[in-house]
């Protein structure tokens, strides 16, 4: 029977089949060991390696992490296994995340999209009082992560993943990395050069230093982010997953000069318009307010161009006129756009 998770109960605590490859390739190319018969071993057909969109039980892949920490007698397994993973394997998470336009934002969507890559250890940002970012990994579900699957993903995944965007260093984005692990035997293969590891945690989280919130991404672009996203946002739709209303408020951002309809973004998003109402209203949003805050979000960024005319401005907004954009910005901000944007522009 092919262990694949299909259902939406199953994707309560799933994780895309493209890690077995990884598996796989770290058995051959660092033990020297043949990796279908250790596949065959735990109930996993090797024919799921050729199915990128394949998801698996965490039942199902524990046991496989297990016989290969016990096959090797190597406690750093999960390390090895990350110099595996390959951005490609990553659905286009990588890519999507590396054209935002600062590390805060993309940490924002890393926390939104990562289900696709796994439902298992959900991700949660949080600002501590000395201003540095928080990126929590909670446990959704019963089942328990193997430390060497966390260990392959806190830094294959995460670590590897937030250098390649930034072009910086662990050691230079992160304050200190908590790791719910014990302490190994032989820590050495886990403290990365200048980097403060702490095992035996109460949970784990990447702590980033407060001054690379406004990082620019080198790589910010846009309209390819608007490109990546598409696919991405109609895969989470596809596994009954929550649709970021980040995304979706971008979406519209070019629409609202044509006051657009909740069926309009479905189209754009080719997504079933039932389906996106029923999405926003598990998330507590209505189209409607999903459209103001769009609206209040591109106001900002229209006000900041001193070339535009407040007519201007309102007209790509939607507003028939420059007095219901000064009515609507005052709810939203409290100010009027002339004051906003003296302040902003000096």
């Amino acid at each position: 029977m092919n262990p694949v998770a299909s259902s939406r109960a199953v994707l309560a605590q799933s994780t895309l089949a493209t890690v077995v490859s990884a598996i796989a390739n770290t058995l051959r190319g660092e033990y020297g060991i043949a990796a279908d018969p250790v596949l065959s071993s735990v109930g996993i057909d090797p024919a799921v390696m050729q199915d990128p969109e394949l998801r698996l039980k965490v039942t199902v892949l524990s046991p496989l992490w297990l016989r290969c920490v016990e096959l090797t007698g190597d406690e750093a397994f999960g390390l090895r296994v990350a110099r595996y993973l390959l951005p490609a394997q990553f659905y286009g998470i990588d890519l999507a995340l590396s054209t935002s336009a600062t590390f805060g934002e993309a940490l924002q969507r890393h926390v939104q999209i990562i289900r696709i890559m796994t439902t298992s250890a959900l991700p949660q940002l949080t600002t501590g009082a000395d201003g540095d970012i928080r990126l929590e990994f909670h446990q959704h579900g019963p089942i328990r992560h193997t430390h060497a699957a966390l260990d392959c993903f806190y830094y294959g995944v995460y670590i590897r993943l937030f250098e390649r965007q930034t072009g910086l260093q662990a050691r230079q984005l992160l304050r200190r990395l908590e790791l719910s692990r014990p302490m190994p035997a032989d820590p050495t293969p886990w403290q990365l050069p200048g980097l403060d590891v702490h095992f035996g945690c109460p949970g784990s989280a990447m702590v980033f230093k407060a001054q690379y919130r406004t990082l620019p991404l080198p790589g910010a672009n846009p309209y390819l982010l608007a490109q990546l996203e598409l696919p991405i946002l109609q895969y989470l739709a596809q596994l009954g997953l929550p649709l970021p209303p980040s995304a979706l408020r971008a979406r519209l951002a070019g629409m609202l000069a044509d006051d657009p309809t909740v069926e309009q973004l479905a189209a754009a998003l080719d997504i079933s318009a039932p389906l996106v109402r029923r999405n926003l209203s598990e998330q507590g949003l209505t189209f409607s307010r999903l459209l103001d805050q769009a609206r209040e979000a591109q106001a900002l960024v229209l006000l900041g161009d001193p070339a535009l005319s407040l007519v201007q401005v309102a007209n790509r907004l939607g507003f028939s006129s420059s007095s219901s954009l000064v009515r609507a910005f005052r709810r939203w901000q409290n100010n009027t756009p002339v004051n906003y944007r003296r302040q902003l522009l000096g």
